[in-house]
Formats: C-alpha cells, sequence, structure tokens
C-alpha cells in the first residue's frame, strides 16, 4: 500500500472526536478539494510502499485500539479491504475516513467499522464527483461530514443531511466562514440533529503541522 504516514493523536472530528487514535494516512486521492489541507497525501511522491503486515507492525506499537484509517482516500488502495478486515479480526475498531467519490458499500457493511464520509459542497469544486447511492448504504452509527465555507454550501448540506440516516457533521472551512453563521443555520433551518464541529488539531497544534 502506498502510505504517506502512521502517527498516534488525537481523534479531531467526527463521532470519536477527542479520542486517542492511531491514523494510518494513505496517499493519493481522486478530489482535489480547494481547501484540501492534506495535499502533501494526494499529490508527488511523498509516501512508501507497506505491506499490509507492515502496517499491522507498525500499528502495534501504540497503545490505542482505535485506528482512524484516512488520506487522501483508502478505499482506492488496492489491500484496503484487506487491511480493515485483519484490523477488525486483531481487535481495532476502524474508522474509515472517505471522500464521497468512491463506492463505500463494503466498507459500510461491516461491523467493527464506522464510515465517515465526505460530502463535497459547491465551493470543494468537487461535488460532481459525488455518488449519490452512498448516502444510502451509510449507517446511524456512521457520519457524514460536510466542510462549509459559504451559504451555499450550507444549503447544500441541508440537503443532503436528510438523505441519509448517518450522524451528520458540519464543519467550517478553516479562515472561510465563522462558525457563529453555521450556528445561526442551524437555528434558522431547526436542524437539531446536525452537529457543528471544529478541527480540534487545528486549535491545539499549528494548522499546518503534520503526524497530529
Amino acid at each position: 500500500m502506498k502510505i504517506n504516514e502512521i502517527f498516534y493523536s488525537i481523534s479531531g472530528e467526527s463521532v470519536q472526536a477527542g479520542r486517542l487514535a492511531i491514523f494510518i494516512r494513505t496517499f493519493g486521492c481522486p478530489c482535489r478539494c480547494s481547501y484540501c489541507d492534506s495535499m502533501y497525501a494526494v499529490e508527488g511522491s511523498d509516501y512508501k510502499e507497506m505491506s499490509v503486515d507492515d502496517i499491522l507492525g507498525e500499528v502495534s506499537k501504540y497503545a490505542s485500539k482505535y485506528v482512524v484509517l484516512t488520506g487522501g482516500e483508502p478505499l482506492i488502495q488496492p489491500e484496503s479491504h484487506e487491511l480493515i478486515q485483519r484490523l477488525v479480526y486483531s481487535g481495532y475498531h476502524v474508522e474509515i475516513e472517505t471522500c464521497g467519490a468512491v463506492d463505500i458499500s463494503y466498507a459500510a457493511s461491516l461491523e467493527g467499522v464506522t464510515v465517515t464520509m465526505d460530502w463535497k459542497c459547491p465551493s470543494s469544486n468537487m461535488l460532481e464527483k459525488m455518488i449519490a447511492t452512498n448516502l444510502e448504504h451509510l449507517r446511524a452509527s456512521d457520519a457524514l461530514k460536510c466542510v462549509v465555507g459559504s451559504r451555499e454550501d450550507l444549503d447544500e448540506m441541508l440537503r443532503v443531511s436528510k438523505l441519509t440516516l448517518a450522524q451528520v457533521f458540519v464543519s467550517p472551512v478553516f479562515g472561510q466562514i465563522e462558525p457563529k453563521e453555521i450556528v445561526e443555520y442551524l437555528m434558522k433551518h431547526e436542524l437539531t440533529d446536525v452537529r457543528l464541529q471544529l478541527q480540534l488539531h487545528k486549535f491545539i497544534w499549528p494548522v499546518d503541522m503534520r503526524g497530529v
């Protein structure tokens, strides 16, 4: 597998925000979001080839039993299904952070796995890449994440929030929209089940710091 980095930190967002986790960041992604904060894992050659056994060996060095498989886009890696299965078999709970532009049906069928799927809103310039049927595969234990930077993005979040059983989170594009504006929008539209979420790691460490 093409692995950009493996590190130990806290989960900065989604269902398990604030929990210690082992991060496996894969390399490569079909999307090029305007606000991407991990382009180093998307373009260039900042990765090393690792076998599933090598990855499991690195993961075993840490105390947590919670693994976040992220990217880039982890589900484009041919060995991702084997890695997920072996992590679960080894007693880990796996969260898969996926971009919404690849099929999630297999990942969303597994016990011991949480899927956190992005839905790219208009300002990302990637809305047309979203696979609408993915929304049907998300379970109540999964998460749908909308990163918003404009009122148009908020309107798209409102639309898709009604099309899934998943827990819905909305996060601001860092520096482009004030969290207060998002809260006011949630109140105006009575979105009582949608949760505002700020990226914790960007408040603890410098916003461009890697490995956190």
